[in-house]
Formats: structure tokens, sequence, C-alpha cells
């Protein structure tokens, strides 16, 4: 039977295991914090695009009011214009709790946005981006299409 290690022998062999933590206060008021960095993350996208995508919702929902006539669906439209205006003035809000945040990069045409996968140009951008709010406005005018048609 091996021979029985000593307390201070094991927190030795330890020492290169353990992370070293730091000592807790008896009052966390009382103890120093360093200051902390506040939010930064930011939008990043031009007032342009934002302006864009609550365009394409609108060209949706007023395609729908008109292909079902008007009264038979605006219940359901008005609950889901509540909605888009909760997203976007979600994003308004949080946007005005933050401090003032600097001009966007891509307002200027020659910069390039800077991702994981390489660098995208303003329009490259504002493509992805717009790509789902516009194939919902298309899709929106389809069924108003459809629906005059079927008249």
């Amino acid at each position: 039977m091996p021979a029985r290690k000593s307390p201070q022998d094991q927190n030795e062999t330890l020492s290169d295991v353990l992370v070293p933590l730091a000592r807790m206060q008896a009052n966390d008021n009382e103890a120093v914090v360093a200051p902390q960095q506040p939010e930064a993350r930011m939008f990043e996208m031009p007032a342009a695009v934002w302006r864009a995508m609550i365009a394409c919702y609108a060209v949706f929902l007023l395609a729908l009011l008109g292909a079902t006539g008007g009264a038979h669906a605006a219940f359901a439209i008005v609950i889901s214009v509540v909605y888009v205006a909760m997203f976007f003035g979600t994003a308004k809000v949080m946007l005005r709790q933050s401090p003032p945040q600097p001009r966007c990069g891509l307002d200027r045409r020659d910069t390039v946005l800077q991702t994981a996968f390489g660098p995208l140009t303003r329009g490259e951008v504002y493509a992805q981006v717009l790509i789902v709010p516009v194939g919902v406005a298309l899709f929106g005018i389809a069924i108003a299409i459809v629906s005059v048609a079927g008249r």
C-alpha cells in the first residue's frame, strides 16, 4: 500500500492543475470594481437600408389588404402592422439608449464592409440585407395579382 501524502504535498501537486481564484470579499460594495465597457455593438447600416426594409413590409401589408378586399382580413393585417412596428421600433428604442454612434461607413460609395468571409461592396451588402424584404414585398404583390385575376 503506497504511503499517504500529506495535505501540503497534495496542494503542491495540484497547484499545476488548479486555476487561481481571487479571494471573495465579505462585502461587494467595499470592493473596487474596474469600470465596465459600455455596449459597443452598432447597427452599422445606413438609414436608407432601414427605410427600404420598412417600405418593403409596408408594400407587402398593403398588397395583402388590397388582395383581401380590406374588411375581411383588416384585423389580422392591423395586428401584423403592430408586429412590424414593434420589430423596427424596438431597434430604434435600443439605438436611442446607447451612446451616439458614428455614421455608417457604407454611406460612402467607395467603402467595403469586412465580414468573416471577406469584404463586401456597398451594393453586395444592400442586396444581401434587402433580399428577404424585397422577396416578401414581391410575394404580397403576387398575391394581389392572383386575387385580382381570380375575380
